[in-house]
């Protein structure tokens, strides 16, 4: 503490930077009051570790006297200074959602100095609903009547960011008079809190509202109408919405995207044959991101839109020059379940496990999982094998999630006798996953065939292949202890690898009682002399 009242300024900058590093451990009163000190110093270092300091010491730190502070250094003349200043007030706020800050924040957005308020705004809305106490969205309310533009939209946007919890009679009726504002940052933000609301804002006058500014001057209010009705889901889906919707992707002035990923957000209920068509002549746009966005709305209305018409279409999408369609593609064929699971869908799939992009190779997984037992083919196996080895963890991940969708409906010889087969497959890794594959599916997968299939894999010349049908056989359990799997082990105990070594014990002793024979006694009373 003594170093933060030393004459040399970087001394005290010193203290304040190692204070900071101490975060919450340091705050006590006495620290915080050296800190509000530090922050009127003139070296400008020395204030901007201050602030670092009280940031890192997040709630401890949420006092009057520190808020005093902070509003104080952002009246100061230097810019940096009262930047830096402000972002400490935002970040100790959105941490402490305490009545003290709170209070402070609405004292704040009456402050003489435009900055000041400025700051306050944006504190409160980083605190989203735990600062929407009514004295909050009363002052809000307030503002949103300011002749000054920046403060009603300020408003709007804090309000937006408290989202339902900030949906009162009053509020909403606000922001419908904030839609008809004059200024379009206004009528945008408006536009933007309502939808942040969703369907508890759903009300007949606030749809009309949106309806009404949709056909707005302004593109980003257009779009922040759209937007809104789409977060509102079902509850907005009404005929004139649609309607609505569907002129919009009529006129040449407007964003065709914004519209369909509307349209997308209502689900089924918003799946009519006008709809369908017009997402379909979407789908031929010359943006790209049009195109994707009609995939995805396809894909959220589900087994619905299911026909032959829509799932040709999205085959060609599939095939499409931009990635992030190809991926929007796969991603709607498989959000349509077993009805989109025909062969050319099935085949386009495999081929993108196996050549597309790592999104796209993600997508196509997901997608074989969601249409379930219809993809339980053998060259499904062998393209979800391959991508259980892919280089990308999140390819790896979608290819164990499809597996376990799979083998939930198929039917399990159809699984075990597709595994069977890419066990006799002349790449190691393919065996090898399929043996862990195996292994996840424990007594199921404890048939005749693939025990014996089994014991001849413990004998392979790949280390890490014994070492995985090791396992295999052991999470079997006692359904695989056999007389030859028992001796397969046994002789698994003497192989020159350590680790197929442990696994072979590992195995014995998960097959219980059963595995207690002589023969295998006497390898562990051997194996523990060496």
């Amino acid at each position: 503490m003594n170093a933060m009242r030393d004459e040399d300024s970087s001394v005290r900058q010193s203290a304040s930077h190692a204070l900071a590093e101490m975060g919450k451990r340091a705050a006590t009163n006495e620290v915080i009051g050296a800190l509000i000190n530090a922050m009127r110093n003139e070296d400008g270092y020395v204030p901007e570790d201050a602030f670092d300091a009280l940031e890192n010491m997040g709630e401890k730190a949420a006092t009057n006297e520190v808020i005093g502070a902070l509003i104080n250094a952002m009246r100061g003349r230097d810019l940096i200074l009262r930047n830096r200043a402000s972002k400490a007030l935002e970040n100790i706020c959105e941490k402490a959602a305490t009545n003290e800050v709170i209070d402070a924040l609405i004292n704040a957005m009456r402050d003489k100095d435009a900055y000041v308020q400025h700051c306050a705004y944006n504190a409160l809305a980083k605190m989203g609903e735990r600062a929407a106490t009514s004295e909050v969205i009363d002052a809000l309310i307030s503002a949103m009547r300011d002749e000054d533009v920046y403060f009603p939209e300020s408003a709007c946007h804090a309000l937006g960011m408290m989202g339902d919890k900030a949906a009162t009679n009053e509020v909403i009726d606000a922001l419908i008079n904030a839609i008809r504002d004059k200024n379009s940052s206004v009528r945008r933000s408006a536009c933007y809190a309502l939808g942040k609301m969703g369907d508890k804002a759903a009300t007949t006058e606030v749809i009309g509202a949106l309806i009404n500014a949709m056909r707005d001057d302004n593109a980003s209010v257009q779009w922040s109408a759209c937007d809104a009705l789409g977060k509102m889901g079902e509850k907005a889906a009404t005929t004139e919405v649609i309607g609505a919707l569907l002129n919009a992707m009529r006129d040449k002035n407007w964003s065709d995207q914004s519209a369909c990923d509307a349209l997308g957000k209502m689900g089924e209920k918003a799946a009519t044959n006008e709809v369908i068509r017009a997402l379909i002549n979407a789908m031929s746009d010359e943006n790209w991101q049009v195109q994707r966005s009609a995939c995805d709305a396809l894909g959220k209305m589900g087994e619905k839109v299911a026909t032959n018409n829509i799932i040709g279409t999205l085959i060609s999408a599939m095939h499409g020059t931009h990635p992030y369609v190809r991926w929007s593609a796969y991603d709607a064929l498989g959000k349509m379940g077993e009805k989109a699971a025909t062969k050319e869908v099935i085949d386009a799939l495999i081929n993108a496990v196996h050549k597309e992009v790592q999104d796209v190779r993600r997508s196509a997984c997901d997608a074989l999982g969601k249409m379930g037992g219809k993809t339980a083919t053998h060259e499904v196996i062998l393209a979800l094998l391959s991508a259980m080895r892919d280089r990308d963890w999140t390819v790896r991940k979608s290819a164990f999630k499809a597996w376990d969708r799979i083998i939930e409906k198929a039917a399990v010889n159809e699984v075990i006798g597709a595994l069977m087969n890419a066990m006799r497959d002349k790449d190691s890794s393919v065996r090898r996953s399929a043996y862990r594959v195996l292994a996840e599916m424990g007594e199921r997968a404890a048939t005749n065939q693939v025990i014996g299939a089994l014991i001849n894999a413990v004998h392979e010349e790949d280390e890490d292949g014994r070492i995985s049908a090791c396992d295999a056989l052991g999470k079997m359990g006692e359904k695989a202890a056999t007389n030859e799997v028992i001796g397969a082990l046994t002789n698994a105990m003497r192989d020159k690898d350590a680790f197929v070594q442990q696994s072979a014990y590992d195995a014995l002793g998960k097959m219980g009682e059963r595995a207690a024979t002589n023969m295998v006694i006497v390898a562990l009373l051997n194996a523990s002399n060496e």
